[in-house]
């Protein structure tokens, strides 16, 4: 369990720095901070109906469910 918390706050650590990365690069162009806090926003709610349906993803195609699934992402 320990290792599974380490590793979210790993991948949370590193979406931070390149959110940053990003924003600090865009700073000067107008509208830059709406379409950056979509994308966020389109990152999360696609990774939360992937998570919701990776079972039946799995499912559904018969046993490779898992390599389909390491291969989309």
């Amino acid at each position: 369990m320990l290792g599974a918390l380490v590793i979210v706050f790993r991948e949370i650590f590193e979406a931070g720095l390149i959110v940053g990365i990003v924003l600090a690069a865009t700073r000067l162009v107008a509208g830059s901070r709406w379409w950056i806090a979509a994308g966020v926003a389109g990152g999360i709610a696609g990774s939360l109906v992937l998570a919701a349906f990776a079972g039946v993803v799995s499912e559904w195609a018969d046993g490779f469910g898992q390599e389909l699934f390491n291969a989309g992402i």
